[in-house]
């Protein structure tokens, strides 16, 4: 079995499985998408191939796919085979519809893809999987990185969200429209008592995510009513300080920000809440332990680092995916 990068992670076994592309151009048998986020998701139409997801995977990305491609779903710990291989999708706790992937033949294969091992308000968190190789995602894989849990996040959001209230400002919650967003509509309304005025891009997939199981609450289309409006979701890319004040302007008040994410952001806003959709350091190790692979690959973020002190602590070798260049690592 090989294990390499290839504009995605690449396990060659009697099939080459490529996992998440970066580019529409590849050459593989079968693609597994882990999750709808725009990094991890590139389909070329023209492809022979077939492309795996899960269900609420596909709905999030499907205005995207081109139309003569071949896109599969699969349920959570569904399978399909691939030449004597058996491949499943299982929960990465990541976003809506986020999936490990897991390849079972004479050694069993588990690639996290992004994943948290935190509930959050709307999701359960990974589901570690026992495997011989792993390979794992390290975005914040050094030690400095700590997330407080999710409830206390959520009781500061509330706090936060009280206080500009009863002040007669506005506040503006920064979430990805994919992903994060869906979760801080469901704060806004288990911790308070406002109804979130969301942009259209965070509307559309809070609709598909809700017909895909997730209960997020109310929400309402921002569409020139910010006259009306007690809070606004917004992608990040629009909490400009030219946006921010247009917005105080429409609104006829004063306006804070906050930018839900695991990492310290300043720039424009004024308050940071420590929101992740990764696994921070402590989770990071915690997985690798309770898996006990006899080899551990990391990718994305801090690898080496997070490589080094997986193979310190735990006395599993492990090394970055990325040191091999797109060459074959090994055979097991």
């Amino acid at each position: 079995m090989h294990i390499y990068d290839d504009n995605g992670v690449v396990v060659h076994a009697s099939e080459k499985i490529l996992i998440d592309p970066h580019r529409k151009k590849v050459s593989a048998d079968r693609v597994l998408v882990s999750h709808a986020h725009s990094d991890h998701v590139s389909i070329g139409a023209k492809n022979e191939f077939p492309y795996f997801m899960s269900t609420p995977t596909h709905g999030l990305i499907e205005a995207k796919i081109p139309k003569n491609a071949r896109t599969h779903t699969m349920d959570f710990r569904s399978h399909v085979h691939a030449g004597a291989e058996k491949v499943s999708l299982v929960n990465s706790g990541h976003i809506v519809g986020s999936s490990q992937i897991v390849i079972e033949g004479e050694k069993t294969v588990c690639v996290t893809t992004d994943f948290k091992l935190q509930d959050s308000i709307i999701q359960k968190g990974a589901e570690i999987v026992p495997c011989d190789i792993l390979v794992m995602e390290s975005t914040f894989g050094l030690k400095q990185f700590s997330f407080p849990a999710r409830e206390q996040v959520y009781e500061e959001m509330s706090a936060w969200m009280r206080h500009a209230q009863q002040g007669n400002v506005l506040p503006v919650l920064a979430g990805y429209a994919t992903g994060k967003a869906q979760e801080i509509t469901k704060v806004v309304n288990e911790y308070s008592n406002m109804v979130p005025f969301v942009h259209e891009s965070i509307f559309e997939k809070n609709t598909i995510a809700e017909k895909h199981g997730a209960s997020l609450g109310k929400f309402e289309k921002i569409d020139h009513n910010l006259k009306d409006a007690e809070l606004l979701i917004l992608p990040p890319s629009l909490c400009t300080p030219h946006v921010l004040h247009a917005i105080s302007v429409s609104a006829r008040k004063p306006v804070v920000s906050a930018k839900c994410t695991g990492w310290l952001w300043k720039e424009s806003y004024d308050r940071n809440f420590a929101l992740s959709d990764h696994a921070d350091y402590a989770q990071l190790i915690q997985y690798v332990r309770e898996a006990q692979p006899t080899q551990v690959f990391t990718h994305h973020g801090f690898e080496r680092e997070l490589a080094l002190s997986i193979t310190r602590e735990l006395g599993i070798p492990a090394r970055s995916l990325d040191e091999a260049r797109q060459k074959v690592l090994a055979h097991y």
